[in-house]
């Protein structure tokens, strides 16, 4: 009798898993785990009454009620375990999230209800009309030639089942996808041993024994809840995305972008954003349920949460879009902090309207910016054709391109010295020319340089390009004293900044004083001890220091009188500022100031000749004017080859 030993422990394995689902309710949470809550009773059903039949055959006297009993027990036996199979192939269906390819085509619903139906009948008329199976007279279990009906069908949803594994195996986890493969091969096996030696009763156990390393190993890894936002987990959810496309699965996708989510969290602390957070999955669940919208939410960093439901009629989705900017009009209280939500919120389709994770994935980084915020809900279809957005929205895209074509030109502005009447300088200033958007202006495409990263080989094709022009000038000739170039607040933190300046002007044979470097005053304050380490050492090396921006932000003179700065570049909210009597009076002192610490100073965004003249002659005393003027009234930024010919044009011209 030791061969009841493999039932009684198979039952005990599934009861395991089954009082787990019924306590926690999780055949109520959706159809995947309905599905496999089906397959764990039925593995259950057949197992049970595998062990009751195999009961019965070892009494071994002829009894009536005994050979009834028996055949009853075999029969709920095979049908139970002939549903395992085409339930799995439904599990897979819906785990995999491609439900919609089954359901959609009725060819694979006729593919999967034929033949259990007809391994039902098979095993409904054994007996009377066919011959499955049969009890001796002396209560023994004897096989027919119509068992061999059931073992294919089996076979069949198991081939199926093992082709889905396949076919998708690419919006699997490999490990999931191993294990998948090993427990085909674990219950093929058991089935083939019962097969051949019938009272080896394995089947059942290698079954059980499935279960167990699938809810171990495979069910276990899904479970992707955050415990702290009680949304779905960022991996989990870009994963789940991404499957949605490769299997061309439409589903509508509701972004909701906490907009003020950087200054809610100095506000609250992390332990308190962290409970804001869960606050907002809660709102946006409560949301989703009371409009039928039966979405998981996933919160994908950043202060970014998404819906992505099966739902795509615009009435609901508007609904629910519109349910959440109720839900989050008044102010939350955190634990006492009264918190208030700008909220963004976007719609797309996918992949009617977006083929791509990318495009998704780029809309959802950036729609809060790119957008008006005019506190309507945005339907992406309505937008997504307008250039301006389109650019931002592609700006990564756009970026890599230019890298990779040469997409990037230099052009140059010259600067006009007030003190020997002529242009001795120019700013190089970056310019990005897209194939399909054309000109790309520097507002645009700088921030999000910065923020991706691309600004350092963008900064390093700036270098290289500003010093080989400089090598090919003739500066004496042209009279020009140095050209002055951007330095990224990124850039002035690279820790090998100055050794690679040093090789490229060693590399073109320059002097290190025809060399310029503008840092605004974020990228001085960033990180102060690397900042001014890369300064100073440039600065002892030769090159030419300007502080440029000079007034947009929090000006810290103390940074100006402790860096080696040559020059301030005055900001052009200082030009648009001469007309108000009070601030021409503080725009005065300020230069005032920067010339009595020994700084020359440039002002920057000049326009008209008045204006000019006010810099230049500010107490009709010349040490108190502007040294440099730099605007559109003298030239507008050009590229390289018409600015020296306009240096050449323009050699002696003056402002009289």
């Amino acid at each position: 009798m030791s061969y009841l030993s493999f039932d009684e422990c198979a039952i005990a394995i599934v009861l395991i898993f089954l009082f787990s689902y019924i306590i926690r309710k999780q055949y109520k949470d959706g159809r995947t785990n309905l599905i496999l809550f089906l397959i764990m009773l039925m593995i259950l059903v057949s197992t049970v009454f595998d062990l009751g039949s195999g009961s019965v055959d070892v009494y071994g006297y002829a009894s009536q009620t005994l050979r009834v009993c028996s055949f009853a027990f075999n029969t709920i036996y095979f049908i139970s375990r002939n549903l395992i199979a085409p339930l799995f192939v439904l599990y897979l269906y819906s785990s995999l999230d491609v439900w919609h390819i089954f359901r959609t085509a009725r060819w694979r619903k006729l593919s999967w209800i034929i033949p259990i139906s007809c391994c039902m009948v098979v095993i409904l008329l054994n007996g009377t009309l066919l011959n499955v199976f049969s009890i001796s007279e002396d209560a023994k279990y004897v096989r027919g030639p119509w068992i061999a009906v059931l073992y294919l069908i089996s076979a069949y949803y198991a081939v199926w089942g093992i082709a889905i594994t396949v076919r998708y195996r690419r919006i699997i986890n490999r490990d999931k996808f191993v294990v998948l493969i090993f427990l085909y091969l674990m219950v093929f096996s058991g089935m083939m041993a019962q097969f051949i030696i019938p009272n080896f009763l394995i089947e059942s156990f290698a079954l059980a024994m499935s279960l167990l390393f699938f809810m171990v190993m495979v069910k276990r890894s899904e479970n992707q809840i955050d415990p702290v936002t009680g949304a779905v987990k960022y991996n989990e959810g870009i994963e789940r995305v991404s499957k949605n496309f490769i299997t061309h699965k439409p589903v509508s996708v509701i972004l909701v972008k906490i907009a003020n989510h950087s200054s809610i969290t100095l506000y609250l602390g992390q332990s308190k954003y962290n409970v804001f957070l869960h606050r907002i999955t809660d709102i946006l669940g409560t949301v989703s349920r009371e409009k039928g919208f039966g979405s998981e939410i996933f919160y994908l960093e950043s202060g970014l949460f998404a819906y992505l439901g099966d739902v795509l009629d615009d009435d609901i989705i508007y609904e629910v879009a519109n349910g959440v900017k109720d839900a989050l009009e008044n102010d939350l209280d955190i634990e006492g902090f009264s918190v208030k939500v700008d909220e963004r919120i976007c719609v797309v389709k996918c992949p009617e309207e977006i083929e791509d994770f990318k495009t998704l994935f780029a809309l959802g980084t950036t729609f809060h910016r790119t957008l008006p915020n005019d506190g309507r809900i945005h339907f992406y279809r309505d937008f997504c054709n307008d250039t301006d957005f389109r650019i931002r929205n592609e700006m990564n895209e756009i970026l890599f391109r230019a890298i990779e074509s040469n997409g990037f030109h230099m052009y140059y502005q010259p600067i006009y010295s007030t003190v020997e009447n002529r242009f001795v300088a120019a700013e190089a200033l970056i310019r990005l020319q897209d194939r399909y958007y054309g000109f790309i202006p520097p507002s645009v495409f700088i921030p999000i340089a910065e923020s991706t990263g691309a600004i350092h080989e963008i900064g390093n094709y700036v270098l290289k390009t500003v010093i080989r022009f400089i090598a090919g000038l003739d500066m004496e000739e042209l009279g020009l004293k140095y050209i002055e170039m951007n330095l990224s607040a990124s850039q002035c933190i690279e820790v090998d900044l100055v050794e690679r300046i040093q090789q490229f002007i060693e590399d073109n044979n320059i002097s290190p004083s025809r060399l310029g470097l503008e840092l605004t005053e974020s990228a001085a304050g960033i990180n102060p001890e690397i900042v001014d380490n890369n300064i100073r050492r440039l600065h002892d090396y030769g090159v030419r220091i300007a502080l440029d921006d000079y007034g947009t932000g929090y000006s810290n003179v103390k940074r100006v009188t402790t860096l080696p700065i040559d020059q301030v570049k005055l900001d052009k909210s200082f030009v648009d500022m001469v007309d108000d009597p009070q601030m021409w009076i503080v725009i005065q002192d300020t230069i005032s100031m920067l010339k009595e610490m020994g700084k020359e100073v440039l002002v920057e965004g000049v326009e008209e000749e008045r204006v000019a003249r006010m810099f230049t002659n500010i107490n009709t005393d010349l040490i108190q004017g502007c040294e440099l003027i730099q605007g559109f009234y003298f030239c507008k930024p050009i590229p390289a080859h018409e600015f020296i010919e306009f240096i050449k044009t323009h050699k002696n011209n003056v402002v009289s």
